[in-house]
């Protein structure tokens, strides 16, 4: 069928003939290894695509206009349960630009700019908790649609590097790529260690002690791991052999996170819920002095009505968990959290040894951030705060007062801020610096406060302006910039094989350089832990890799 337009220009009129619109190709995105028969009619992109459950359902995304100014930015278009949907590298909440470059941010970090680099990473926070899209249509946040390594892993291992970026794609469809849950949940690691000291803690409140994480890359990051291979020993091994000192750095775009969750059992009937209230500790700020502070230690509650929806009243902690009240309570919707799906249900349950069924609820209660804006990336790092107005130490007042709330819903805005883009202040050079000044300290308080000095390998000091010497040596003592800077590899035989023992060496705060010579005849990951803590071990004839394989299959 032809069309007729009337045009009028110059005072002639005329008609002209145009021929019927036709459906562009595709566009590239992670979403064609698991979706078929892909189409796009005018501005939105249609195809099957797989479930968890391994079925196919037909799903559709508006705007691709849209979506494909995130693809040029990086961002990918994504399979999430059978649903399509836009990633983006960041979305842009505030307006401030994303990524900064390293001469801005640098330039803030020396000349004290303190104003400008909280502003910064708010931004960044505001952008990843945006919606941007649907999962069988409930809305998920940016950060929930980033790749987890279970998915690069499998990416890597099939042989499907980043032709998919390129919009070519070489496996069958018998072949096709199944997706990943949104959550993973997971014990960190380091606390497996831990677990003896926390069941004989001293003071342990009324409240869910339990705290599980995922792990997940944008997609600068993780096209940038799979391109590479990051997390295949093999790949680390031959980087040695081949006298490489680093793995190729992450593009300046590139953020990973670690979010920090809790999980409501909300349906069970011996669960974690009693009359319809979960109980929590409730962060009571940095500990002086310092000493070893895990949740179990806290000596404070938060109460969550699980029955009530909307903002709370809540604004408090209850400090010695005396009993609950209006102001110590709170509703689910005080907190950015996920309804479990009877779908995802079984995998959660096994990864967290706990009963879980449909309906159960995953609160988020922390995170960190990073991003490579700079040589030694950019930390930020988060947790639910009861007031997020006058939040504890390592947050304050005047981090919490510059959150750009008018950018952010109720949710997201619940939560607290540390930062850490220099290892001590004033600020030392990438190398060649000292050790001396004021400690940086930002840590989680779910994650680093319960550490001990036992846990840090890593040891420095730093002289302070007095001509003091001090050594921080517990969790509530650390930086994320200084203990990722550890991140490195050893080719040593048998040195990874206890994954709960991988991460080594960690350290609190201190001052030192990339080039220290504690890295010599290592392999620096660019500041990654969760490569090490994720790393396939291969590199024995190809036995690791086949072994993998068939457990990702299951």
């Amino acid at each position: 069928m032809k069309i007729a337009s009337m045009l009028a220009w110059a005072g002639v009129s005329c008609l002209v003939w145009t021929a019927p619109a036709v459906a562009a190709g595709p566009p590239p995105g992670s979403y064609l290894l698991s979706c078929t028969g892909a189409a796009v009619q005018g501005d939105a992109l249609s195809a099957s695509c797989q479930t968890l459950s391994g079925s196919f359902q037909q799903t559709t995304l508006e705007q691709l206009g849209t979506c494909q100014n995130e693809v040029m930015k990086g961002g990918d278009i994504a399979n999430l349960n059978g649903n399509l949907v836009c990633v983006p590298n960041l979305p842009n909440a505030t307006g401030e630009a994303y990524p900064q470059s390293e001469t801005t941010v640098n330039g803030w970090v020396y000349s004290g700019n303190q104003a400008a680099l909280i502003r910064h990473a708010w931004s960044i926070w505001a952008g990843l908790t945006q919606y941007t899209g649907k999962v069988n249509g409930t809305p998920v946040r940016a950060f929930e649609t980033w790749t987890t390594p279970s998915n690069m892993i499998y990416r890597i291992q099939s042989g499907l590097g980043t032709d998919v970026v390129k919009g070519r794609v070489l496996l069958q469809k018998s072949q096709l790529l199944r997706p990943g849950s949104r959550f993973k949940l997971e014990m960190p690691h380091q606390f497996r260690n831990l677990q003896p000291m926390l069941k004989s803690a001293s003071a342990i409140p009324d409240g869910d002690t339990k705290i599980f994480v995922t792990v997940a890359y944008n997609p600068a990051a993780a096209e940038h791991a799979i391109r590479n291979k990051l997390f295949l020993q093999s790949t680390l091994n031959r980087y040695l052999k081949e006298g490489y000192t680093q793995i190729p750095v992450f593009p300046t775009s590139a953020i990973t996170i670690k979010p920090v969750y809790k999980v409501i059992q909300k349906n069970e009937t011996d669960g974690n819920v009693k009359d319809g209230i979960y109980t929590m500790p409730g962060w009571p700020g940095t500990p002086s002095p310092a000493k070893t502070f895990p949740e179990p230690d806290w000596g404070a509650c938060v109460y969550v009505d699980v029955n009530q929806s909307g903002p709370s009243t809540g604004n408090a902690i209850d400090k010695g968990c005396a009993g609950r009240t209006a102001s110590t309570t709170f509703h689910v919707s005080d907190f950015i959290h996920h309804v479990i799906t009877a779908q995802e249900a079984p995998a959660i349950a096994s990864q967290t040894r706990m009963k879980v069924s449909a309906g159960d609820i995953a609160i988020l209660v922390g995170m960190h951030v990073t991003t490579r804006e700079t040589t030694r990336w950019a930390w930020q790092t988060f947790w639910w705060s009861a007031n997020p107005d006058q939040p504890y130490l390592p947050s304050d007042s005047t981090i919490a007062a510059a959150r750009p709330q008018q950018d952010m819903d109720a949710e997201s805005g619940h939560y607290a801020m540390a930062l850490s883009y220099q290892m001590v202040a004033p600020a030392q050079p990438i190398n060649g610096g000292q050790s001396v000044g004021h400690s940086v300290i930002a840590y989680n308080p779910h994650l680093e406060a319960g550490f001990s000095p036992s846990t840090f390998q890593a040891r420095g000091s730093i002289t302070q302006p007095d001509g003091k010497v001090i050594t921080n040596e517990y969790g509530v003592q650390t930086n994320c910039m200084s203990c990722h800077g550890q991140a490195q590899y050893q080719s040593t035989p048998g040195h990874y094989k206890d994954p709960d023992n991988r991460e080594k060496p960690y350290a609190a705060d201190f001052y030192f350089g990339l080039n220290d010579p504690s890295f010599q005849g290592k392999l620096q990951l660019d500041f990654a832990w969760s490569i090490l803590g994720n790393l396939v071990l291969d590199d024995d004839g190809g036995q690791g890799m086949v072994k993998s394989k068939k457990a990702m299959q299951k």
